[in-house]
């Protein structure tokens, strides 16, 4: 009689690590599985056994998945925040600064596709930002996410203000710009096998004809 085909062996419970490694460990597996399995599919218990843990373990560190999530996303925005930031201490003129600051979101996200994706296009009802949306608030007491825009939407502010841009509200312009770019990046993102013309002349191409509608007449 044939041999009984042997169980592959369970994942050995790891030992109790430092807080802020476990974290990362979890946060790490969940991206994947979050990417290759879909969120809504992925439990609490499954996250668990792939990091090696018990799921009470798990909730030692994150109350539910949706925390995790928040936690991806947070991270993702405060490196976005942070790629702003560094463009507009480059000091571009003009024009320069807001193609700049245009060019470099979509590159953030292409570059970072699985995270762009967890942040902006997965959606769950409990994944709510609680409390009064306003961007009138201090940029210091705003959300991360907040902070980003606030960023973008001051440059924008300052080319209106010294005439470079046609007048207009600088939070519909930044915003439009925003929904534009991100358009773009996340088609290329989700949908990779389209035959799209070359990438770079592509978003070359739109930047500039947004940022050439929007700039003052001579």
């Amino acid at each position: 009689m044939a041999a009984l085909a042997k169980r592959p062996p369970a994942p050995r419970r790891k030992a109790r690590g430092h807080g802020h490694e476990r974290r990362s460990e979890i946060l790490a597996v969940a991206k994947r599985l979050f990417m290759s399995e879909g969120y809504e599919t992925v439990t609490t218990r499954q996250l668990a056994e792939r990091v090696g843990i018990s799921q009470t373990g798990l909730y030692v560190y994150f109350k539910n998945k949706e925390e995790i999530l928040e936690e991806l996303r947070q991270s993702t925005f405060e490196r976005l925040a942070a790629r702003l930031a560094e463009v507009v201490a480059e000091r571009a003129r003009g024009t320069a600064m807001l193609k700049r600051m245009l060019h470099g979101y979509v590159a953030f996200a292409l570059a970072n596709a699985d995270e762009y994706q967890l942040t902006f296009m997965v959606t769950h009802a409990s994944l709510k930002h609680h409390g009064e949306k306003t961007l009138d608030r201090p940029a210091e007491e705003q959300p991360v996410a907040i902070q980003a825009f606030l960023t973008f939407r001051g440059q924008v502010a300052k080319l209106i203000e010294a005439g470079v841009l046609r007048p207009g509200d600088a939070t519909v312009v930044a915003q439009m710009l925003w929904g534009a770019v991100h358009g773009l990046a996340t088609l290329l993102i989700t949908l990779p096998t389209f035959p799209w013309a070359d990438h770079r002349h592509l978003i070359d191409t739109l930047i500039d004809t947004l940022v050439r509608g929007l700039k003052a007449p001579s």
